[in-house]
C-alpha cells in the first residue's frame, strides 16, 4: 500500500529510488487523498499527495512528475485544476495529465482534451481498478514521451555533427586534389596507380573515422526506435509518426556513410562470374607466349567461382605472379574454398619466404626490398587497390614449408550475403531449443544491451562482455551456442578473438563480427552497424540453423 508522501502541503522531500515513477495527486479534500493513497500502485510508483497549489508547485520544482491527477475545483483562493495543469503542460509537456472532478460534464472533458491541456478525464466517485490502470497507462506514456524526446535531441545533434563533418570532408578532398595534381607532374609513370591509391587512402580513412563516430550511436538509435515502434498501440499514431521520422533520418545517415565508402575510384567495368583458375592459367600462358619468365601452375581441388571485374582481376593475377617471380618462385599452386558467401583463393609459391616486416607492409605503396633491381613497390599495392574496388581483399603470408602464399578474398558466385536476407518480423521463428548462451562482445554498452534485448526477444539467453579478457572468462565458465563480437575491442581484435575461441570450444563456426567501419572482407558473417532488428534475426538463423 502506498502512503502519501505529503498529507497536507510539502513538508519533506525524499530522494527517489532509481526507476521510481512519481505520481502527483492535487485535491483539497483529505478523504479523497487518503482514499487514493490506499490504492496499491506497485513498488515502482510513488504517490505524492498535496492539498494546495502552493504545495504542488513546490513538489514539481523538487522532482520530475510523471503523472499528475488534479481536482478541477480546488480550495478557495487557488486556481482551477485545469488552469494549473495548463501551467504544468507548459513546464513539462511530457507529463501525463488527468483532471479529476465530481461533475461529470462531458462537454468540459471534450474541450479540455481537445485543447491539449489534459490527457485523460476521471470522475468522482471512481472505480479503484480504473484509477490504478489509468495511472499505469499514464506512466508508460510519460516514459515514452521522454525517451522519444531524448532520441530526437540526440538525432538532431548527430545531424549537426554530420553537416560539419561533410563541410570538413569537402575541404579535405579539395586540399588532397591539389596535392595529387602536383604529384602527377613529378611522377608521370606512376600517375594512375598513385591517384587511385592515394584517393582511396584518404576516403577510406575519413569513412572509417565517420563510421567509428556515428555508427555506434546510430545503431542504438535505430534499434531502440524500432523496438519502441513495434510496441506502440494502434491509437498512438502521432508517436508512431515521430518514430518513423527518426527511422527515416537514421537510414539517411546510413546512406551517407555508405556513399563515402564508395567514393574511391570506381571500376571501369562491370563485375561478372569468373573462374579464377582459368584466368590465372591464361595470365601465365600469355607470359610464356611473349617470352617472359613464367612459373608452372598446379591446381589443387575445385576452385570456387567469384564475382569480379575481368580486366581488374587479370591485373591482380599479373601483379601477384610478377611479385612471386621477383622472389625467385618457379612453381605456383592454386587452391580455394567457400566460406559463407566469400570465396578464398590461395596462390602459394616456392620463392623466398617473407619476414614479418615484408608481410606487414606488402600492400603499402612504394614498399619494396628489391629497389636495387628497379622494383617500384607498387605491384601488390595496385592489386590490393583493385580488389578493394570490387569488395575484395588481399593478404600475404609465409607458407608453412617455406615460400609465400597470397590469399585473395572475393564475393562468391552463389553467395547472397550472410545478413542481407531480412524478414519483416524479428520474432518469426524463435530459438528456444538452442542450449547455451550467445556471447556478445562489444565495448559500447548500449550496443551490447540492444543486441541482448533483441536476442532475448528471439528466445535466446545472452552474456555480455566488453573486452577480450572478459570474453575469455565467460567462454571458460559457460556453455556457449554462438559468439557475436565487435571487430575493434579495447584489448584486441574481434577476428582474432573469434579464431581463438572457436578453435578451443565446440562452437564450430558459430561466430560473427560486428563492425561500423568498411567491410573487413573477412571470412566470417558480418553484422554492419547501424543494423536493423531484422538483420540481427537473420544473422542468428545463419549461425544457429546452418551449423
Amino acid at each position: 500500500m502506498n502512503e502519501p508522501t505529503v498529507a497536507s502541503g510539502l513538508n519533506h522531500v525524499y530522494p527517489d529510488e532509481p526507476g521510481t515513477l512519481n505520481i502527483l495527486l492535487l485535491d483539497d479534500e483529505t478523504n479523497v487523498r487518503h482514499a487514493i493513497a490506499r490504492l496499491d500502485l506497485g513498488v515502482a510508483m510513488r504517490l505524492h499527495s498535496v492539498g494546495t497549489v502552493a504545495a504542488a508547485d513546490a513538489l514539481v520544482a523538487s522532482r520530475q512528475i510523471d503523472v499528475a491527477l488534479v481536482d478541477q475545483h480546488l480550495a478557495a483562493g487557488d486556481p482551477e485544476g485545469l488552469d494549473w495543469l495548463a501551467r504544468l503542460h507548459a513546464a513539462d509537456p511530457d507529463c501525463f495529465r488527468v483532471i479529476f472532478t465530481g461533475a461529470a460534464d462531458l462537454d468540459f472533458a471534450v474541450r479540455a482534451i481537445n485543447g491539449g491541456v489534459i490527457d485523460a478525464f476521471l470522475t468522482k466517485p471512481w472505480i479503484d481498478e480504473q484509477v490504478v490502470a489509468l495511472l499505469h497507462q499514464g506512466a508508460e506514456v510519460a516514459l515514452l514521451r521522454r525517451h522519444n524526446r531524448a532520441l530526437l535531441q540526440e538525432l538532431s545533434l548527430r545531424n549537426t555533427d554530420l553537416l560539419l563533418f561533410n563541410e570538413t570532408l569537402e575541404r579535405t578532398v579539395d586540399e588532397r586534389t591539389v596535392t595529387l595534381r602536383a604529384a602527377n607532374e613529378r611522377l608521370q609513370q606512376q600517375q594512375q596507380a598513385l591517384v587511385r591509391l592515394e584517393t582511396q587512402g584518404v576516403v577510406n580513412h575519413l569513412a572509417k573515422g565517420m563510421a567509428h563516430e556515428l555508427n555506434n550511436p546510430l545503431a542504438v538509435i535505430l534499434g531502440y526506435t524500432q523496438r519502441l515502434r513495434r510496441g506502440l498501440a494502434p491509437t498512438e499514431t502521432e508517436v508512431a509518426r515521430r518514430l518513423d521520422v527518426i527511422l527515416e533520418e537514421v537510414d539517411r545517415c546510413r546512406a551517407l556513410v555508405d556513399q563515402l565508402r564508395r567514393m574511391a575510384t570506381p571500376l571501369d567495368e562491370d563485375t561478372v562470374a569468373l573462374r579464377p583458375d582459368e584466368l590465372l592459367a591464361d595470365v601465365i600462358r600469355a607470359r610464356s607466349e611473349t617470352g617472359e619468365a613464367a612459373p608452372t601452375l598446379a591446381i589443387s581441388g575445385r576452385i570456387p567461382e567469384v564475382i569480379a571485374a575481368p580486366a581488374a582481376l587479370r591485373r591482380v593475377f599479373t601483379e601477384v605472379v610478377a611479385n612471386a617471380l621477383a622472389a625467385g618462385a618457379k612453381r605456383m599452386t592454386l587452391s580455394g574454398e567457400l566460406v559463407y558467401d566469400r570465396a578464398q583463393v590461395r596462390l602459394a609459391n616456392d620463392g623466398s619466404t617473407p619476414d614479418a616486416e615484408v608481410i606487414a607492409n606488402a600492400t603499402k605503396p612504394f614498399f619494396t626490398t628489391r629497389a636495387a633491381d628497379g622494383n617500384r613497390g607498387l605491384g601488390l599495392a595496385v592489386a590490393a587497390g583493385l580488389l578493394r574496388d570490387q569488395e575484395g581483399h588481399l593478404e600475404l603470408a609465409a607458407s608453412v614449408g617455406g615460400g609465400a602464399v597470397v590469399t585473395i578474398q572475393l564475393p562468391a558466385k552463389t553467395g547472397s550475403g550472410p545478413v542481407m536476407a531480412m524478414r519483416d518480423d524479428v520474432n518469426s521463428g524463435s530459438f528456444t531449443a538452442i542450449t547455451g548462451v550467445v556471447l556478445i562482445v562489444d565495448d559500447d554498452v548500449l550496443v551490447g544491451e540492444l543486441l541482448a534485448d533483441v536476442l532475448h526477444d528471439l528466445g535466446l539467453r545472452t552474456a555480455l562482455a566488453r573486452t577480450c579478457a572478459e570474453a575469455r572468462v565467460i567462454a571458460n565458465d559457460r556453455l556457449l551456442s554462438a559468439i557475436v563480437t565487435d571487430l575493434n575491442l579495447p584489448d584486441g581484435n574481434g577476428l582474432d578473438l573469434l579464431d581463438e575461441l572457436l578453435t578451443t570450444s565446440a562452437l564450430q563456426r558459430r561466430g560473427a563480427l560486428i563492425t561500423g567501419a568498411e567491410n573487413p572482407s573477412m571470412a566470417r558473417p558480418v553484422l554492419p552497424k547501424p543494423f536493423r532488428l531484422e538483420q540481427v534475426a537473420a544473422l542468428m538463423r545463419i549461425l544457429l540453423e546452418k551449423n
